[in-house]
């Protein structure tokens, strides 16, 4: 038996292989796609009993972003307990003949085999997986009866890469082989950060996190107002500083101690923790809390922001998304909903956009 199974990995490659028999089953991954279609390679995972979660070698065939990025997010991923018999993949201390990607995702990579102390090119004695100039092509056997042969790169295209993974990782503000850097910098990359939605979400620690607040010129000159109609008060903020809007919104007290009362607050600058303080949200009692974002880009909301409104709401606030995506869906967990005591309001199952009545 071997089947070959193409993940859907938008431009990128994600290539899932089994072999072996009914009675066992072997398990080859090459690539994991771009990071954002890493979910498909998760959810296939996943669907595995936790026995079963091993590959016998994961081959990550080169640097650019959409074979490699989501590679960086599975070797993150501890919650899936996968277990690996070889990873092979060329870092910077493969690129020179006496052995000692984009650079930078290849830095990332290294620096996360290393902490994890995944292992690393063993079928090739931890050195280089290279074809020699002369001689038999290199052949390895993977348990089950499979048998690879290798077919590329030479030394020729491992030095080709050296400067430029040199050059690249230089402008990410790394040093090749610098693992401990690579590992500090990774840290700050949310793309590259597992799948968000793990079940361990400290609402408290999160809500309490310090960030710093926008300083965007542009979105300081944002129009915000407070809408009043019927009885009914909303505050629609574009992408406001939450300093301005706080001070603004003290103005409209009568005393110090009083809460600005709404019904819906769209909250500003699509729920970046920079523009949704605690300051900001303990000055209101409101219902109903609106974020929108697709996720694009800045991979809004924050789940420090959707925090900050959960633990500092003076109600059992209602969270409403004009998207399900992969930054908004981690709220949507019906043992966080219960400890906090919210709700949250997604599209329908195949739709975008969101209508709110505000009653």
């Amino acid at each position: 038996m071997l089947k070959i199974e193409m993940l859907p990995a938008r431009h990128g490659d994600c290539i899932w292989i089994e072999y072996g028999s009914a009675k066992k089953t072997y398990r080859m991954l090459i690539d994991a796609g771009p990071a954002q279609t890493y979910k498909h390679v998760r959810e296939r995972i996943l669907a595995l009993p936790e026995s079963e979660r091993h590959f016998e070698l994961f081959v990550v065939t080169h640097i650019d972003a959409d074979h490699i990025e989501g590679a960086v997010r599975l070797l993150q991923d501890k919650k899936l307990k996968v277990s690996y018999g070889d990873i092979w993949f060329n870092g910077w201390k493969h690129l020179e003949r006496e052995s000692t990607l984009g650079g930078p995702l290849g830095e990332y990579l290294t620096s996360t085999i290393e902490t994890e102390k995944l292992p690393w090119n063993e079928a090739f004695g931890g050195k280089s997986i290279v074809v020699p100039d002369k001689g038999k092509l290199p052949i390895r056997e993977l348990r089950g009866d499979m048998k690879l042969t290798l077919l590329s790169p030479t030394w020729t295209q491992l030095d080709n890469l050296r400067p430029k993974w040199k050059k690249e990782v230089e402008a990410a503000g790394l040093v090749a082989g610098k693992a401990k850097m690579a590992q500090d910098k990774l840290a700050g990359i949310k793309r590259l950060q597992p799948i968000l939605g793990e079940p361990s979400i400290n609402v408290e620690m999160l809500a309490g996190a310090p960030s710093k607040s926008d300083s965007a010129a542009a979105n300081g000159s944002s129009i915000a107002f407070l809408a009043e109609y019927d009885g009914l008060r909303c505050v629609f903020s574009g992408d406001a500083f939450p300093n301005v809007l706080a001070a603004s919104l003290r103005r409209l007290l009568k005393k110090p101690s009083d809460k600005i009362k709404l019904d819906v607050f769209k909250l500003p600058h699509h729920g970046s923790q920079a523009n949704v303080s605690a300051e900001l949200i303990d000055l209101v009692e409101c219902g109903c809390y609106m974020f929108s974002s697709n996720g694009d880009i800045f991979h809004h909301p924050d789940k420090e922001a959707v925090a900050r409104v959960i633990w500092h709401a003076k109600t059992s606030p209602l969270l409403c998304f004009n998207y399900k995506t992969d930054f908004n869906k981690i709220w949507d967990k019906q043992s966080l909903i219960s400890k906090h005591k919210y709700q949250v309001k997604y599209p329908l199952t195949g739709k975008e956009g969101l209508l709110i009545e505000v009653k």
